[in-house]
């Protein structure tokens, strides 16, 4: 599996966040994996970068679809 992105609620992100964070052992100038980011017009739905070490249970996609690069207005 290519990295892509993991898609899920904010709870499920920042918990992959730390597993990964805390795998890889980062402290000093690189001190998290990757910060969630939150879907712009579905507000329950947060998506974090997948690390190729990492496996977890949310749902994988390739590619963002558009609707993560929407303007919200």
């Amino acid at each position: 599996m290519t990295s892509g992105y993991y898609i899920g609620t904010k709870e499920e992100a920042e918990n992959y966040d730390n597993i990964v964070t805390a795998g890889e052992g980062y402290n000093g100038t690189t001190v998290r994996w990757a910060e969630p980011r939150q879907h712009p017009t579905q507000l329950d739905l947060y998506s974090i970068i997948r690390h190729t070490t990492y496996d977890d249970s949310m749902q994988w996609v390739e590619v963002l679809d558009e609707s993560w690069s929407q303007d919200i207005l």
